[in-house]
């Protein structure tokens, strides 16, 4: 994670206060060349790298030709691959993986986030009982584990749209099925999936019985699935770099960190929440995507609605939106000023 550490100093540097005072006490109105220097060295690594990390791998370019033409137009369905009113791969994943999977009550692992959540008095599936916090929802939980025991990315396949689409043109190209549906339009190949989806009759808790689920338990073993996760990884590092970003700024504005999750954080996977942070007394759970956009619509989802701020990059990667559901729902821009009226939206808001 070396990439991170780097994002990480280059912001604590950009964004250090010391550094401009130093600046001032030497009558300067900019920065000076050593600090410049120092500034465009660590920016130019930084960028080198997000580069390498970012632009290396774009979705299905494991493919070419007419495996490929297939992979982008099963790209472009995006959500739909997944979501249940879809293709509902979600369960069809989950099961498939499910003899890879360990089975653990994690609850001991998160009883500092879970007693933010138990005293918001949000969640009635948190109990207190002799000193220990239990949340329901995570007992019993089921991960894939690589042989060190630690998480692994194939656990986002069953909610990664774009690595969903390169396995199934895997597996529409293991069927010798790519001649027949290249030349689909974007509806006819979303009913012929789906006909393969509610074939057998299956249910979301049994499907087994699905013809989808047959066929990917006949052409792929078990350890495969690991292979399709180059769109979650690379995925995930713009992830990262965002909530940094977002806990710096926040920082420098008077928020404290109280929990931030990392890779397999059940707080974030079953509650939806990437941080917990404070400000003048008041805790904030905070859902944060890579874009403002994504943030902006988030705000709707059932799933975030005990989120109460949303935060994303902003579309010219100065800073990020903050948003909540009343007077920021067409959201607040945070660079490195931010004004201070939003902070006190923000006070009066959850003081009372």
């Amino acid at each position: 994670m070396q990439e991170n550490d780097d994002m990480k100093n280059f912001i604590d540097f950009i964004l250090n206060d010391d550094v401009k005072e130093n600046e001032k006490e030497l009558g300067l109105s900019h920065p000076s060349v050593e600090y410049e220097s120092k500034e465009r060295e660590a920016a130019d690594k930084i960028l080198e790298e997000k580069e390498i990390e970012k632009m290396s791998y774009f979705a299905c370019n494991r493919f070419s030709g007419d495996d490929r033409g297939v992979c982008d137009k099963l790209h472009r369905m995006g959500r739909w691959l997944k979501e249940k009113d879809g293709l509902d791969m979600q369960p069809i994943i989950d099961t498939l993986l499910k003899p890879d999977k360990t089975k653990e009550d994690v609850n001991p692992k998160f009883q500092k986030p879970l007693k933010y959540l138990y005293e918001s008095k949000k969640f009635r599936d948190i109990t207190f009982k002799n000193g220990v916090y239990t949340s329901q929802r995570l007992i019993g939980k089921e991960l894939v584990r690589d042989d060190n025991g630690d998480w692994i990315f194939v656990n986002k396949l069953n909610t990664s749209w774009s690595d969903l689409a390169e396995l199934l043109t895997e597996l529409l190209k293991r069927g010798d099925k790519i001649e027949e549906v290249k030349g689909m339009n974007f509806t006819e190949l979303k009913s012929y999936l789906l006909n393969l989806r509610v074939a057998g009759k299956p249910t979301r808790s049994k499907p087994q019985t699905s013809h989808l689920y047959r066929l990917l338990d006949k052409y792929f073993d078990i350890k495969e699935y690991r292979d399709f996760t180059n769109n979650t990884r690379k995925n995930t590092v713009i992830g990262d770099e965002v909530e940094d970003l977002t806990i710096k700024l926040l920082e420098k504005q008077g928020f404290k960190l109280l929990y931030h999750g990392a890779n397999g954080d059940f707080i974030d996977m079953v509650y939806g929440i990437d941080m917990i942070m404070e400000l003048d007394g008041n805790v904030f759970f905070i859902q944060v995507k890579s874009k403002a956009e994504a943030a902006r619509l988030s705000m709707d989802f059932e799933n975030y609605r005990y989120i109460d701020l949303f935060a994303g990059e902003s579309s010219d990667k100065n800073g990020i939106m903050l948003y909540d559901r009343d007077s920021m729902k067409e959201g607040e821009f945070i660079a490195k000023d931010i004004l201070q009226d939003n902070l006190d939206y923000l006070i009066n808001k959850y003081s009372n």
